[in-house]
């Protein structure tokens, strides 16, 4: 999936959740944070393009293990010995980003090391994605405009 689809996805789940958890906004930033992290294994992704992922870039392949429940469990788990909540949003974005790249034909190792793919119809940037995304953009828009209206009025 393209970027523009893990963050207007993250950002629906991060809604759905937060009407039933009561949660710091602060949580939100790591939500995003993970969405984007996952695919830091890509040269030319927009959060791992820079220069010092290089080093993890040649360690690593794209969707392979960074693309697997263990590595969002373990990162999520670090960041959450730091702070529950951090953890937590982390691995809702980390976990938001893995089942969109379920939905799509090359598929995610969900339970690296297996080789097992968890595989779908959709074609990354193709009409089904399109649509994806301008149904979750609506529905994210639909959900600020109403908490703000909701502030003002």
């Amino acid at each position: 999936m393209l970027f523009r689809t893990h963050i207007v996805f993250s950002l629906a789940v991060y809604f759905v959740l937060s009407y039933f958890i009561k949660m710091p906004v602060f949580v939100l930033f790591f939500v995003l944070l993970a969405t984007v992290f996952v695919d830091v294994d890509i040269k030319n992704s927009r959060f791992g393009n820079h220069w010092f992922f290089r080093p993890l870039q040649f360690l690593t392949k794209h969707r392979g293990v960074l693309h697997s429940l263990i590595a969002g469990l373990f990162l999520s788990l670090i960041i959450g010995s730091v702070s529950l909540w951090a953890g937590f949003g982390f691995f809702i974005g980390y976990i938001s980003h893995l089942f969109l790249d379920c939905l799509t034909k090359s598929g995610v190792r969900l339970f690296w090391p297996l080789k097992f793919k968890v595989k779908g119809f959709v074609r990354s940037g193709d009409i089904a994605e399109q649509v994806v995304f301008v149904l979750l953009l609506l529905g994210d828009i639909f959900v600020v405009g109403k908490v703000v209206l909701g502030y003002l009025f």
